[in-house]
């Protein structure tokens, strides 16, 4: 008996020893690789980094000009802070969900005014796509559920 608790010791041992020094490795890589960064959650970035990635993102695929990028910033920027404000806020799912939806709307509106009528169509076009990529509904798909 005392002989197979040592032999199975040993083997386990032996066997768990590349697990513990892979897991060694993998942290002292930076996390830049999609496997890694998909337990974070954009609510773990700050407001003003999240801005300035999808406001670089906006003003390379929609060739925004500088006055109009800094608009753009200051309009991203702002929805940003207060969706953390409504995530950290709001305690019921519908409340929190409904000041979203309605924080999106406002966004958009005051989006529109910026862009150009074929920036902000295009505009649309990507967040489309992005959705479609992350697996949820395009929009018209989620207007036709929304209104049955």
């Amino acid at each position: 008996m005392l002989k197979k608790l040592i032999v199975g010791g040993f083997l386990f041992s032996l066997f768990s020893l590349p697990l513990f020094t892979q897991q060694a490795t993998a942290q002292d890589v930076p996390a830049q690789n999609r496997a890694e960064r998909r337990g974070r959650t954009m609510q773990d970035v700050d407001p003003a980094t999240r801005a300035q990635r999808m406001t670089d993102r906006m003003t390379k695929q929609l060739s925004l000009d500088e006055a109009t990028s800094k608009k753009v910033y200051d309009l991203v920027l702002a929805r940003a802070e207060k969706m953390d404000a409504i995530q950290k806020n709001s305690d019921d799912r519908k409340t929190k969900m409904q000041a979203m939806k309605a924080g999106t709307e406002a966004f958009q509106a005051d989006l529109k005014k910026v862009l150009t009528a074929e920036q902000f169509a295009k505009f649309e076009s990507m967040r489309d796509q992005m959705g479609r990529r992350r697996g949820g509904l395009n929009r018209e798909k989620a207007d036709d559920n929304g209104s049955k």
